[in-house]
């Protein structure tokens, strides 16, 4: 089994650099094609080019050598990767930049050949059921890909620089979607005798301390539940939990944006086994 997997991977590597090499020629042509470049000019971007794609796929290939020895180290998939990714980048400053992308990145072209993690229910416990993640995905991409070429050709016309810039954030978002999927699959809340980590994919996070906590409950019919007094996440997920807190609580999402809230909707696949634990953790469970 695990022979089959690295076979699968290894295909994907080259299927991922294949794809980036098209859109990375035919992004080239759209741009250079009003342009008077002479041939060694143009001889010369497609050897920076090729040499680019020889050199992401060594990296690649490096990055997953090591991210097989953090798994050894960790077991937890989230944590490996984020390890490997700051060996290969090596400097903290850099990794805090690319760290997102290239997260979204692995979770959405590679993650899928990973076993399934599992959730213990006690310090671990999954929300993947109730999140409704594929269903999100889906909705985004058949919104925006089937008209994607024919709005691309239209723009093109009157300005490539335009038509690119639309495009590659249309699949940029596409992209984001599909990492989520996987993303909620390998990122499962924790808890310890201290914080509560909470996650949602690649989008929310906070480290919530225990002592913060004032109240946990499960949603009931009466409860009016709005972005304005709570903090909501995933989009699109079926809340079952309420949190409540002493201070108002810091969430950090995508693009250096967050939120604070006093209290927090939150869904979880085991609803009871969550509060269970909390309470032997001496939150009080209304």
């Amino acid at each position: 089994m695990e022979m089959t997997n690295q076979k699968y991977i290894a295909r994907a590597k080259v299927k991922f650099i294949f794809g980036l090499a098209i859109v990375v020629t035919f992004f080239n042509m759209s741009i250079l094609q009003d342009q008077q470049v002479l041939n060694y000019q143009l001889v010369l971007v497609i050897l920076a080019t090729t040499a680019g794609f020889f050199f992401d796929y060594i990296v690649l290939n490096k990055l997953f050598r090591l991210f097989e020895l953090e798994k050894i180290k960790y077991g937890s998939v989230d944590h490996s990767i984020n390890s490997a990714l700051k060996n290969i980048l090596k400097w903290p400053l850099l990794f805090k930049a690319l760290n997102a992308e290239l997260l979204t990145l692995y979770y959405a072209f590679f993650a899928k050949f990973e076993r399934q993690e599992t959730t213990n229910e006690i310090t671990l416990f999954s929300y993947s059921k109730l999140s409704n993640a594929k269903d999100m995905f889906w909705i985004v991409a058949i919104a925006q890909l089937p008209t994607l070429p024919l709005l691309h050709i239209m723009i093109e016309d009157l300005s490539p620089a335009i038509a690119w810039a639309i495009t590659l954030l249309t699949l940029w978002s596409v992209i984001c979607y599909l990492a989520q999927v996987q993303a909620i699959r390998f990122r499962p809340i924790e808890l310890d005798n201290k914080l509560l980590k909470y996650r949602s994919g690649l989008s929310w996070k906070s480290d919530i301390p225990l002592k913060q906590i004032t109240k946990a409950r499960k949603i009931d019919y009466r409860d009016k539940v709005d972005g304005f007094a709570y903090f909501l996440s995933p989009l699109g997920s079926e809340k079952n939990i309420i949190i409540e807190f002493e201070i108002s609580i810091r969430f950090l999402g995508p693009f250096f944006l967050s939120k604070r809230r006093k209290k927090a909707a939150i869904s979880l696949d085991r609803p009871e086994q969550f509060l269970n634990q909390l309470s032997l953790r001496g939150v009080e469970i209304a």
